[in-house]
């Protein structure tokens, strides 16, 4: 039962006396009686419903009154396919993250790679026209990468003859190469 007194939304919608030990009370509130439980009954009855949660373990009716609470308000709006439309068109959007990880991941290992071979700057390879690869990547990403400002060297700067060795010298390598996209770099090297 639940409150002082009222009973809970399948037995309000249902128009009889919550008992103590109703099925339905810690499943369906008493503002859900209208929405929830109406299309719940509507879709498997109120008898069948009862009978299924009486059945399962204390422990899962919660899940199981929630999915048929959501399955039924779906079925309502979509008589033919339910919420198979829905269940499909999460499927997609997981498809189509799980392409976006595999195309970045592939992205940055290829980065990777040409920096590790990378023994000397060169210059980039064009592609159409006047764009570079890194001004290509750039616009992909709709970022801005800071300018790679490579200062005249001075007296003591002969160890950085590189610019790139110069730029890696900041970066913790080691961090750097055990991250788990790069781990197939360590065996090239090796």
């Amino acid at each position: 039962m639940t409150g002082l007194g009222s009973s809970c939304g399948a037995c309000k919608f249902l128009r009889r006396k919550c008992a103590t030990d109703c099925v339905f009370a810690p499943y369906f509130s008493y503002d859900q009686a209208s929405t929830h439980f109406a299309a719940v009954h509507k879709i498997y009855g109120a008898s069948n419903v009862s009978r299924l949660l009486s059945h399962l373990p204390i422990q899962n009716r919660s899940d199981a009154a929630i999915t048929i609470s959501y399955e039924a308000l779906a079925r309502m709006q979509d008589p033919i396919y339910g919420c198979v439309a829905h269940i499909y068109a999460l499927q997609q959007q997981v498809a189509s993250l799980q392409e976006e990880i595999d195309t970045l991941g592939s992205l940055m290992t290829n980065s990777t790679i040409s920096v590790v071979n990378c023994d000397s700057v060169q210059a980039p390879k064009t592609i159409k026209g006047s764009a570079t690869v890194y001004q290509s990547f750039d616009s992909q990403m709709d970022m801005e990468l800071p300018s790679a400002h490579v200062e005249e060297p001075s007296f003591g700067d002969s160890y950085y003859n590189n610019p790139l060795e110069q730029f890696l010298s900041g970066i913790d390598q080691e961090v750097f190469m055990n991250h788990p996209w790069f781990k197939h770099n360590a065996d090239i090297k090796n």
